[in-house]
């Protein structure tokens, strides 16, 4: 516990990681800016009134609202319009059709066919239990809510996960490349821990990339937040009848998650997610250091790495018998998850063959990514650092 200590301060006394953070916060900031919805800020405020559940209670304090001044008065007119007489998406939505086009897009056969069927047939009974819940009757933001919906689970938080990923990427490089850096191997590894100094210099790295990342998580959605109203918005429902996904092969659609999940647990599994893929980044910097000295060539390794596995799947030719496997597996790995963050939780898309493929994809690369970072520990054990 002493030398992780000690690890941890060398991370957090790094001026460089700080001045790295501060450059992310301050671009954060900046689109953050780009933000503002004038009108779904009126729907956030007038949640707190009305309530999100469009139910007969909703309707009878809408109209008993009011408002003041030409701008507002258009968007309470527009809100009553919008909800004015919807019904529930999902009673009567069938979800076979979306595997079917997926299946004549893709060219899938045999058994990759029918575990997309089978797939598709699982989110059918999930589809039944929101129409008999009426799950989609919720405000969220209305005529807006795609756009609101897009920024925060979407850009905001895409750009979180690559912010978090790289200042974890960074620190675990700088944690194992320490010695390497200052010239003091010899000395550390003739001590009596020796090369067992890697457990607890794991151990600060994954703490601190996690750390950084929730740090900038909570700065950027403070502001965020702070900035936008949301209202009494966070109970809405995100499978709202206002929310959909635009899907270039099955057509846009609702926007169908395998849980019922409002806006505010959506955005806390998200979070948590994105936790997850940070620590898997960590993992796979920290095994390659371990094998190349020099942290910058290591960080540079560690991109090509990712951009070979986004590369490979899509450059395939689709005659190849492996292609089909090779693609759908591809989706599990940390940089195609990351890729995938706006589809979390829900059925995904063309290349995209299992439910909850984040979560499958997240055990899978946190076990891959542990075993070749405690193989590369061995390694090292008898490797010759002269």
């Amino acid at each position: 516990m002493f030398i992780y200590r000690l690890e941890l301060k060398k991370l957090l006394s790094s001026a460089a990681v700080w001045g790295f953070l501060a450059v992310c916060l301050l671009f954060n900031l900046f689109i953050i800016g780009q933000s503002v919805d004038e009108y779904a800020d009126h729907v956030g405020a007038a949640s707190e009134q009305t309530g999100v559940v469009l139910d007969p209670s909703f309707y009878e304090k809408l109209s008993q609202m009011t408002a003041s001044g030409d701008r507002a008065s258009q968007h309470l007119e527009r809100l009553k319009a919008e909800t004015d007489g919807v019904t529930d998406v999902f009673d009567g939505y069938e979800t076979r059709s979306i595997g079917e086009r997926y299946i004549a897009a893709a060219g899938t056969t045999g058994y990759l066919a029918e575990a997309m069927r089978d797939k598709y047939a699982a989110l059918q009974k999930v589809v039944d239990e929101k129409a008999k819940n009426d799950e989609s009757l919720t405000l969220y933001f209305a005529g807006n809510t795609y756009s609101r919906h897009q920024f925060l689970f979407n850009t905001l938080l895409g750009w979180l996960l690559t912010e978090g990923a790289l200042v974890a990427v960074l620190l675990a490089l700088l944690s194992v490349g320490y010695e390497h850096i200052f010239r003091t191997g010899h000395i550390v590894y003739s001590t009596k821990k020796g090369r067992e100094v890697l457990r607890p210099k794991m151990a600060a790295s994954l703490s601190a990339g996690l750390g950084a990342y929730a740090l900038l998580a909570l700065l950027t959605l403070l502001v965020y937040f702070g900035v936008n109203e949301y209202g009494d918005v966070w109970r809405s429902s995100v499978s709202s009848l206002f929310n959909y996904r635009v899907d270039l092969i099955a057509g846009n659609r609702p926007f169908v998650t395998w849980y019922s999940f409002s806006v505010l647990t959506y955005l806390l599994a998200m979070l948590a997610a994105g936790a997850g893929l940070v620590l898997c980044f960590s993992l796979f910097a920290f095994g390659m250091g371990i094998w190349i000295r020099n942290s910058y060539i290591a960080f540079l390794v560690f991109l090509a790495a990712n951009a070979v596995c986004i590369a490979v799947p899509v450059q395939m030719p689709p005659t190849w018998p492996m292609e089909p496997a090779v693609k759908y597996s591809a989706v599990l790995s940390p940089v195609w998850l990351w890729l995938k963050h706006g589809l979390w939780f829900t059925d995904g898309d063309l290349d995209i063959l299992w439910a909850h493929f984040e979560t499958i994809g997240l055990f899978v690369s946190l076990v891959v990514l542990a075993a070749f970072c405690l193989f590369s520990a061995l390694c090292f054990r008898k490797r010759n650092l002269a």
